[in-house]
């Protein structure tokens, strides 16, 4: 049973995949409920678990990032 309302989100992120700054609509938590994790690995680099409502799984962004309400 989900307990908070879904937060809906554009996040822009730079892509070693593609090389390229990159934008996706997000949701945080996903639709069953789980909540996506943003933390600091061990390295020091900034790091977010979120869901992709394009895609309907998890992404995971990297890095310096950008995160608009929608």
């Amino acid at each position: 049973m989900q307990t908070k309302s879904p937060f809906k989100f554009d996040i822009t992120y730079f892509a070693k995949k593609y090389g390229t700054k990159i934008t996706r609509k997000a949701q945080e938590p996903n639709p069953l409920g789980t909540a996506g994790r943003r933390f600091v690995d061990r390295y020091g680099v900034d790091r977010y678990i979120y869901w992709d409502l394009d895609k309907g799984d998890w992404r995971h962004a990297t890095g310096f990032m950008d995160i608009k309400a929608i």
